[in-house]
């Protein structure tokens, strides 16, 4: 409130000046317009001139020095005026700064379960039984699912070797498949050799050729 009152004092100063500043030169021009001051010769020592301003019963006469000196002091106020005008107060409100807060970005809904590709791990999904006849040329593949998930979907390789342990072939495959945890889901895939009449060495086996027999491994690519 102290604040507002001093704004106020310094913000009518001015005023005051200039109201003082005009005041002073009317009655000097009403006194000329009238002929109440007037400029005449003087003979003293210091060469001055005088202006006599009557009223109505003697003349006052004004040195020239006094009326420079006048002059000279609403040449002053004039210059105090104007500088008042320039230094008049005016305070601006602080500006809030104001900071962007980092917009979080939308999380995604997890995907379920059922639909997840998840990491592979050996035993995830394991070769619970395998069998070909050699009359047959599709073979019957048992995958149990060691996991706590119900898996929907895999891809896998099966590998041949003969007797031996040497490699024959292999074979990549993708089955769409629901297992649950814990479960043994069988499901046909192509047998190894079915045209040189191939068997798996558990399952009957071709009484013309009886050595065409081969072992197989799994392996898990993939599951979901």
């Amino acid at each position: 409130m102290n604040d507002d009152r001093f704004e106020r004092k310094e913000s009518n100063k001015p005023k005051r000046l200039l109201l003082v500043l005009a005041g002073v030169l009317i009655l000097v021009l009403l006194f000329w317009a009238t002929g109440l001051i007037r400029w005449e010769d003087s003979t003293d020592d210091e060469s001055e001139y005088a202006e006599e301003v009557f009223s109505d019963d003697e003349a006052i006469t004004v040195p020239e020095s006094e009326w420079r000196a006048l002059q000279q002091e609403v040449k002053q106020l004039r210059q105090e005026v104007n500088q008042l005008k320039g230094k008049s107060p005016s305070r601006t409100a602080p500006q809030q700064k104001t900071t962007a807060q980092p917009v979080a970005a939308p999380v995604a809904a997890a995907p379920s379960a059922s639909s997840t590709q998840r990491a592979v791990t050996p035993n995830a999904v394991t070769l619970a039984n395998y069998s070909h006849d050699w009359v047959s040329s599709d073979a019957t593949v048992a995958l149990k699912n060691n996991t706590e998930h119900t898996i929907t979907q895999l891809t896998g390789r099966m590998i041949y070797y003969d007797m031996s342990g040497n490699m024959l072939d292999y074979q990549d495959f993708s089955k769409s498949v629901t297992i649950e945890p814990g479960m043994v889901k069988s499901f046909s895939l192509k047998g190894y050799g079915c045209r040189e009449n191939y068997a798996y060495y558990k399952s009957r086996t071709s009484y013309s050729e009886p050595n065409r027999k081969y072992k197989v491994q799994f392996e898990l690519k993939s599951y979901k």
